[in-house]
C-alpha cells in the first residue's frame, strides 16, 4: 500500500509539473491587460511591457533568422494576444515596428521581409482589421562582403474606441540564393507594438459637468432677468 501511495504522489507530481511549463501570463499597464500563452511566443521571445508599448527582443542560435547559400530560407513566426482595456480608458490604434540585419552577395541573391497585423475587437458584428507590413527596399553587397545593413518595417491599425480584442503579429523572413558565390541572410532583432489609448470620463465625471453647465445657465438667465 505504502509503494502504490508513493506512486501516485509521484504521478500527481509530474502532471503538476508537465502543466507548469504552458500557463497564461498577464502583463499590466495603467491602461489595459494583455493575456498570452508563454507556450505560444514561437520565435519573438518573453514580450516585455514598458508604458503602453509591448517589446520584443528575438534571441537565439540561429534565432529569428532565414540564410541559405542554395535555394530558398523561409521562417515564419506568429504571436497572439487578448488585450482589455481598464475602466476608464478605450483602445485606439495599434503601430508595429521591426528592425533586423541582412547581407547578401551575388546576382541571384537576396532576402525579403513579409508578415501582418490583425487585430479582431471583441465587439458583436466587429470586422477584422488587418495591415500588411510595409515594403523594404534592400541593397546587396560585393561579392564575400560579410558585413550586414539594417533594415526596418512596420505597420499601423486605427481601431477607434475599443475595450477588448484580440490582437495577432505574424512575421515572415525569407532568403534565396542560387549559382556560385551567393549567400544571403536576414534577421529579426527588435520588435515593438505601441498601443493607443484615450482616457474616458467616469460617469460621475459627465454628471458634474452637465451640473456645472446647468450652473452657469441658470446664472446666466438669472443675469439677463430685469430688477435681479
Amino acid at each position: 500500500m505504502k509503494l502504490k501511495h508513493r506512486l501516485l504522489a509521484l504521478c500527481v507530481m509530474t502532471m503538476g509539473f508537465g502543466g507548469a511549463h504552458a500557463a497564461q501570463q498577464t502583463l499590466s499597464s495603467a491602461a489595459f491587460d494583455i493575456t498570452y500563452d508563454d507556450a505560444l511566443v514561437g520565435l519573438f521571445g518573453t514580450p516585455t511591457l514598458l508604458g503602453s508599448s509591448l517589446y520584443f527582443a528575438p534571441s537565439g542560435s540561429p534565432g529569428f533568422t532565414a540564410q541559405t547559400s542554395a535555394g530558398i530560407d523561409v521562417t515564419n513566426s506568429t504571436f497572439a494576444f487578448t488585450i482589455t482595456a481598464n475602466p476608464g480608458f478605450t483602445l485606439d490604434t495599434f503601430t508595429l515596428t521591426e528592425e533586423g540585419d541582412y547581407f547578401f552577395f551575388g546576382d541571384t541573391a537576396g532576402v525579403d521581409v513579409s508578415g501582418q497585423l490583425r487585430v479582431k475587437p471583441l465587439s458583436p458584428g466587429s470586422a477584422t482589421l488587418t495591415e500588411n507590413v510595409a515594403d523594404t527596399s534592400f541593397v546587396a553587397n560585393a561579392v564575400f562582403d560579410f558585413g550586414t545593413h539594417d533594415w526596418s518595417t512596420g505597420a499601423s491599425i486605427a481601431t477607434g474606441p475599443m475595450t477588448t480584442g484580440q490582437v495577432t503579429i505574424q512575421n515572415i523572413l525569407a532568403a534565396y540564393a542560387a549559382g556560385d558565390f551567393a549567400y544571403s541572410f536576414i534577421e529579426k532583432k527588435n520588435v515593438e507594438l505601441s498601443i493607443g489609448v484615450s482616457a474616458v470620463p467616469e460617469p460621475e465625471t459627465y454628471a458634474l459637468m452637465l451640473a456645472g453647465i446647468g450652473m452657469v445657465g441658470f446664472a446666466a438667465r438669472r443675469r439677463l432677468q430685469p430688477g435681479i
